[in-house]
């Protein structure tokens, strides 16, 4: 089934524009492909982004539910999913949506990691496989190896997106008492994000065939912009 949904569509994209850009530059291709993924998942990503902004802005209502029915943890939920409903917040989207991007990922590796190929048996009928097919992106990099500078602008780009997600709508506590155990995880939590995950990315991609490099560069560059268009354009907030 995996087979059927994710990587034969991938596939097909990705042959499909190797076959229509000049010079059947797969890097090109590869940058397209994210960009189809992510104009398919953007209004998945405009409620995961608005649902994300507005738990921000509702985070002291939450904590007003939690301290007045701390020892009625039932009643403290139903209040919560209350608010959640009247804010049309859905807690969950930005889960969903990571989620629909991990079987793109693994399509993509699956395809580069044995060098793309005319794979018949994948191949739509309407899908013509290029005649002249040469792995180097950009006239220079070969995409179906590793590439330790693709890494590492990888992590950086994924950096710079982590940051300006996480710098949106801050709520620093106007008083100075101790930090509660959730204040604590969570903020704990937003330094992972931060710091720890571009790391993991940065070493991930260093490791993986350089096309699932391009595509996640791609992929938070256009991001970034994303995260603009709908804070200043959407939901009408300074970007």
């Amino acid at each position: 089934m995996f087979h059927t949904l994710f990587y034969e569509p991938v596939y097909n994209l990705l042959v499909f524009f190797l076959s229509v850009v000049p010079q059947h530059d797969i890097g090109i291709s590869i940058i397209l492909v994210t960009v189809l993924v992510k104009a398919i998942l953007f209004p998945l990503n405009i409620s995961a982004t608005r649902s994300q902004y507005a738990l921000k802005k509702i985070d002291k209502e939450i904590k007003e539910i939690k301290e007045r029915y701390k020892n009625k943890p039932q009643e403290a939920g139903a209040k919560t999913l209350e608010l959640y409903k009247r804010e049309k917040i859905n807690p969950f989207s930005s889960l969903f949506t990571i989620i629909l991007q991990i079987p793109v990922f693994i399509a993509l590796y699956l395809v580069f990691s044995k060098g793309i190929h005319n794979d018949v048996a994948s191949l739509y009928s309407f899908v013509a496989f290029p005649d002249n097919l040469h792995t180097n992106a950009f006239g220079f990099l070969d995409v179906t190896k590793k590439n330790i500078a693709v890494g590492i602008i990888t992590g950086m780009s994924a950096y710079l997106l982590a940051r300006r997600q996480s710098s949106s709508f801050a709520t620093p506590s106007a008083d100075k008492k101790e930090p509660s155990f959730q204040e604590s995880f969570q903020s704990t939590l937003r330094i992972q994000l931060l710091y720890v995950f571009p790391v993991i990315i940065l070493v991930t991609s260093s490791v993986v065939p350089a096309a699932i490099g391009v595509y996640w560069i791609t992929s938070n560059i256009l991001g970034i912009f994303q995260d603009w268009y709908i804070k200043r354009e959407i939901m009408h907030v300074k970007a």
